[in-house]
């Protein structure tokens, strides 16, 4: 059978096929030496799914739409082709449906004139921060001697809430052993304990913490013990019941978690010398591991705060003194 060569890739087509079966061009057939009988073919050159038809022609059998072994069917027109083939030789249809590749998506480039905008607005930021910074650092001349002055008449200066110094500690019901009420404000590891089942019945229990200066108060930390099984096998505190000695508050009424470790008890009090708490109530001692203990224990009790104002009694004003910090000394006003 005669055979031409493709216009496009130069694959060498059959006489009787209308598109390339290489790169799927278009061969018209009625070029001069296109052959007899394929006059009044029509067929569009496309990548899309389209088929060729002869006019007044019947549709391609059935049995073209099942190739044999190493032929691939045309989804367009049914045809079979060789599987080496990348478009249907009869319709011209591409056979691999797979994606085509795509072009990478180009740089953003930036133009000459969006660098000169860039360069010109990092320009104007540099010099409004050294405006800025001149403003500052450069004030009038009349508002230092403003805050000189300010200064010179205070004589307060706010400490950060910190546990509070503890100059003493007393309870009601003695300790047992070395488990004495000290133990509350020592810092360790060593609990107060006291026999709680030998506590009178309606008897209050008490525990007074005593400061050497007039305090402000912002919290109390209650620290139980931090073995959880220890702390089960002993009576714990629940409702207690907290009051500071010049505070015109209403004694402070808190419900304990029975918890091990350290949970914080909001409360406030101003200039306190002195804060009392009573234990109203407790959780039971359990029986764990087949131990049970009659004691009630405490790991420490810690008040955060700062301290307050003292008054100097030579002109009426009432400095703070905060450890580690510089107080201005007041100056008396001029007649």
């Amino acid at each position: 059978m005669a055979s031409r060569k493709c216009e496009h890739c130069g694959a060498g087509v059959a006489a009787d096929e209308q598109f390339c079966p290489n790169c799927g061009s278009f061969l018209d057939p009625l070029e001069p030496d296109a052959p007899k009988g394929r006059e009044n073919v029509i067929s569009v050159s496309s990548d899309g799914n389209y088929e060729e038809f002869e006019l007044g022609a019947s549709p391609p059998p059935a049995e073209r739409a099942n190739p044999g072994r190493g032929e691939v069917a045309c989804p367009s027109c049914g045809a079979t082709n060789p599987s080496n083939n990348r478009h249907c030789q009869e319709c011209g249809a591409r056979l691999s449906q797979g994606p085509l590749p795509t072009a990478p998506r180009p740089a953003v480039q930036a133009t000459a004139g969006v660098r000169a905008a860039l360069a010109i607005s990092a320009l104007l930021f540099g010099v409004v921060v050294i405006a800025l910074l001149f403003n500052i650092f450069s004030g009038p001349p009349e508002a230092a001697a403003t805050s000189t002055t300010a200064a010179s008449n205070t004589s307060t200066t706010i400490a950060e809430p910190a546990p509070i110094d503890i100059l003493d500690v007393e309870c009601n019901q003695e300790g047992v052993g070395s488990f004495v009420c000290d133990n509350l404000i020592d810092g360790t590891e060593v609990e107060y304990q006291f026999d709680y089942e030998a506590v009178p019945e309606g008897e209050a229990i008490t525990i007074r913490l005593i400061f050497d200066r007039p305090t402000v108060v912002q919290r109390i930390d209650w620290v139980n013990l931090e073995d959880a099984t220890r702390l089960k096998r002993n009576y714990r505190a629940q409702g207690i019941v907290i009051e500071a000695d010049n505070n015109t508050l209403q004694p402070l009424l808190v419900q304990l978690e029975d918890l091990a470790g350290s949970q914080p008890v909001a409360f406030a009090a101003l200039d306190a010398t002195s804060i009392e708490i009573t234990i109203e109530s407790d959780f039971p001692a359990e029986v764990v591991d087949e131990e049970r203990f009659t004691e009630m224990a405490i790991q420490e009790i810690r008040v955060i705060g700062r301290p307050g104002s003292i008054t100097n009694g030579t002109n009426g004003t009432t400095p703070t003194t905060v450890p580690g910090s510089t107080t201005v000394p007041p100056t008396t006003a001029a007649p």
